[in-house]
């Protein structure tokens, strides 16, 4: 005999082929009774004859059910097709909330059926329907029991699973699947706040989700790829967490909304949540979270009703948009208005150790190897000059070195990177990655970077041009369709605005210097005035990106030359006793001992706020005046510029083109950046003569302050700058694959300057404090018996051990090489 089956769900799916018309009508007045009670929506059947396959739609209704009821019975058990059923269920309950019933319809061996299957039958204790006097009160037992689970489902408030998986997506190709919330870093979020006294605004910073979560009304923008809809997939997901009543919408999703706005929350609940909506919107303090707000006025009608029925609202938007329409909308007055900040180094930090620690065990990775690895993230955003350093731009530059992690960090160029990025933009846009679609954009945006520079001078100011006029120039010489001309201007993912120019600066710079690089011959005469003024900002980073693309070893020779001339007539600094006595009277006051006993964790996070706070001024000095006339800055200034700058692209030549170089190149361009480097510490209060002289001339200008005291502020700023300038030097060309290289130039130039730089060179591309280390600095002290040295490479080391995790051992024989106490730390 045909068996019978129910699929039962928000709206109920009930397959039914019993011959006994009374079963069916038993079972229907159960079903109708759940429906008047308010348990069901509505329920249909659909016949399914013994031995037919299971068709697609009764495969779609059983993934939409939470309550499958199954009546089982001996032509149940010994059909293929229904034993089918029953494990497609089982699968589909071990994935998502979802109640299998078996109602024993007749006698049969259900019991071996469902072996260990743990559910309970109904009605009470597995009778039979058959077996029931009055089939009433079995039909009523089979009614109570669903009925219960319905009102368990209906109180029932959990997320679906399949919901959360689509937001915990990152989207990042790689070898291990990464989840949102295993590699998420709260960003930097800043906002506004009147300041009393004088009517101004203060800047006040949101540091953890707790804090956010305060604010009732919340409008976050950020930037292109600054993670706006990360963080309120995150939200979502920690407020989800904690069972805490949310609904997410993007409603980039819903191009239009009905005068019914709550189906429109209703439709979204369903999607998310199981449960009845109808009482989880009579929960208190819910929170809705909102992405992707547009300009389109039924969005922001949206934001507006939903106040209504939500204590906190959250709303994600571009920077652009918000500008652009929203900056002094009256109807988001209330809402705080929150901008989402490129990462600090302590954060940056944060996120490398959470995406290396998804390939490597936790403990094996050194702090010294997150140090390389920065350094490489560091080199390719520049100081947010470049990249910005949003997450996504983080993960995507570890995504490229992810084939040579752990054991291998090298890479032989780092142009790599941003060509990648661009390529992945390209692709999402809708370009194929044929040869012939990839090159004819390259060389359109080749040849737009390089109009932009002619016509606007430097990409950070939005000087309008005629786009449509460099087209039509464009399309003379060469050819470029329509199609790809609209994907690359594609609003979500195409490398050029609407306005014409580059959607993000790494771009327009990347395709400058490509398009210059190819062009060396033609434009010669200009990439030497580059060389030549290579102190502003515009001509230092173009200079990088023509490093990147070109092969031409003139333009190497170029940037070497002018880094030698500049600054000629000053030595270059020994740092031997003779220039070093200046500090004598300093080094007295000083106290040498800087060791801590404060964890790694905390001295590693106030090395990176002081990063932060010099890249701020860095960054501040870049934009006050640098661009501006060099008689208005001054001729020192630009020369001290120059050899910065000069140095940084000297540094990018040792990433990207150690492989190609010869030996004797690689020493000549070590030597010319430490050269450079210490003529910059002779530059200034070269002795204790200039220091006495600039004492006195402002004693004259402030008689009140004594001249001891303005002498020995004047032997610390000496002392930093020479700090400064040993660091610049270390940071250029501190590459471990250098390491042989470097110390060969350090043995041969065999001076004090030269050997500080090369134990700092070792200490950095260290991945942990080892014997050669403490051998090496061992074989310093012994060398020099000279204070300053000494003062110095003790700080030095000091500094290393308080940011590294090192062996004890290792630490107290080091410690006792500098004679200091060694100071055991909290671990």
């Amino acid at each position: 005999m045909p068996d019978k089956r129910t699929i039962f769900s928000v709206r109920l799916f009930y397959s039914y082929c019993h011959r006994d018309a009374r079963h069916r009508a038993d079972m229907e007045k159960s079903l109708t009774t759940l429906k008047t009670n308010g348990c069901l929506e509505d329920w249909s059947d659909r016949s399914i004859l013994p031995g037919e396959r299971i068709s697609e739609k009764i495969r779609t209704e059983m993934n939409e059910a939470n309550i499958m009821v199954f009546f089982l019975s001996p032509d149940f058990l010994a059909s293929e097709e229904c034993r089918k059923e029953w494990e497609y269920a089982k699968l589909l309950s071990e994935r998502k909330l979802l109640f299998r019933i078996p109602v024993i319809l007749k006698d049969c061996a259900w019991k071996d059926f469902l072996n260990d299957d743990d559910v309970k039958a109904l009605p009470k204790d597995g009778k039979a329907v058959t077996k029931f006097k009055n089939r009433e009160t079995a039909w009523q037992e089979v009614y109570e029991g669903i009925k219960a689970i319905v009102n368990v489902l209906r109180n029932t408030f959990t997320v679906k699973p399949e919901f959360v998986n689509d937001l915990e997506e990152t989207g990042l190709i790689s070898q291990q699947h990464i989840k949102v919330q295993d590699i998420f870093v709260f960003p930097r979020l800043s906002y506004q706040t009147p300041r009393m006294i004088d009517g101004g605004t203060q800047e006040k910073t949101i540091e953890t989700t707790e804090r956010l979560l305060r604010k009732k009304l919340v409008l976050i923008h950020g930037e292109e790829m600054s993670g706006k809809t990360t963080l309120v997939n995150h939200l979502f997901l920690s407020l989800v967490g904690k069972l805490h009543p949310v609904l997410h919408l993007d409603l980039q999703q819903i191009s239009k909304i009905s005068k019914d706005k709550e189906n429109v929350l209703h439709e979204a609940y369903k999607h998310e949540f199981n449960g009845d909506y109808s009482l989880w919107k009579k929960k208190n303090d819910k929170i809705l979270v909102l992405d992707n707000l547009s300009p389109r006025p039924h969005h922001l009608d949206f934001v507006v009703f939903c106040r209504k029925f939500f204590d906190k609202v959250i709303v994600a938007v571009s920077s652009d948009i918000f500008n652009s329409f929203f900056r002094d909308e009256k109807r988001l007055a209330d809402f705080c208005i929150i901008k989402i900040d490129p990462l600090t180094h302590k954060q940056q930090e944060k996120l490398i150790r959470k995406r290396l620690a998804l390939v490597n065990r936790v403990d094996s990775i050194t702090d010294g190897f997150i140090d390389q690895v920065e350094d490489r993230v560091n080199a390719i955003i520049i100081s947010n000059k470049i990249v910005p350093c949003y997450p996504f731009y983080v993960l995507s530059i570890l995504q490229t070195y992810e084939g040579y992690m752990p054991n291998d960090v090298s890479i032989t160029s780092y142009g790599h990177c941003y060509y990648v990025l661009i390529l992945a933009n390209l692709v999402k846009a809708g370009i194929s990655r044929d040869d012939s679609d990839i090159n004819a954009c390259m060389n359109f945006a080749d040849n737009l970077a390089f109009y932009i520079y002619c016509n606007t001078g430097r990409s950070d100011i939005p000087n309008v041009f005629d786009f449509s006029n460099f087209v039509k120039e464009y399309n003379q010489k060469f050819t470029i369709s329509d199609s790809l001309l609209n994907r690359l201007r594609n609003k979500d993912y195409g490398i050029i605005a609407e306005d014409g120019h580059f959607r993000t600066t790494y771009m327009y710079y990347f395709f400058l210097g490509r398009f210059l690089s190819k062009n060396a011959t033609t434009h010669q005469d200009l990439i030497q005035k580059m060389c030549n003024e290579s102190h502003l900002v515009s001509n230092h980073l173009t200079l990088l990106f023509i490093i990147h693309h070109t092969d031409d070893n003139d333009i190497i020779d170029n940037i070497l030359l002018g880094t030698m001339c500049t600054l000629e007539s000053v030595p270059v600094a020994k740092l031997d006793r003779d220039e070093t006595k200046k500090y004598e009277a300093l080094l007295g006051s000083l106290h040498p001992t800087i060791l801590s006993d404060s964890s790694v964790e905390s001295e590693r996070e106030k090395e990176r706020e002081a990063r932060d706070h010099y890249d701020h001024q860095a960054n501040r000095e870049d934009e006050i005046g640098i661009e501006e006339d060099e008689d208005a800055v001054g001729q020192f200034v630009n020369d001290c510029y120059r050899i910065f700058k000069n140095n940084t692209i000297m540094g990018q030549i040792l990433r990207n083109k150690y492989g190609s170089l010869e030996r004797t190149k690689i020493k000549e361009i070590i030597e010319i950046i430490a050269d450079s480097g210490l003529r910059l510490i002779n530059s200034v209060l070269r002795d204790e003569r200039e220091i006495t002289d600039h004492a006195r001339y402002l004693h004259d200008q402030h008689p009140a302050d004594d001249i001891a005291y303005i002498k020995n502020l004047l032997r610390l700023l000496s002392f930093l700058w020479t700090d400064l300038n040993i660091e610049k030097i270390v940071n250029a060309i501190n590459r471990p694959e250098l390491r042989q290289i470097v110390d060969e130039v350090v043995h041969t130039r065999a001076t004090p300057a030269y050997d500080i730089i090369g134990y700092f060179s070792r200490l950095d591309s260290a991945e942990e404090l080892s014997p050669s280390v403490r051998t090496h600095l061992s074989k310093l002290l012994k060398k020099h018996n000279d204070r300053f040295l000494r003062t110095v490479l003790s700080i030095r080391t000091q500094h290393y051990i308080n940011t590294h995790r090192s062996e004890v051992s290792l630490e107290q024989a080091v410690c006792s090489l500098l004679d200091i106490k060694y100071r055991p730390r909290l671990r």
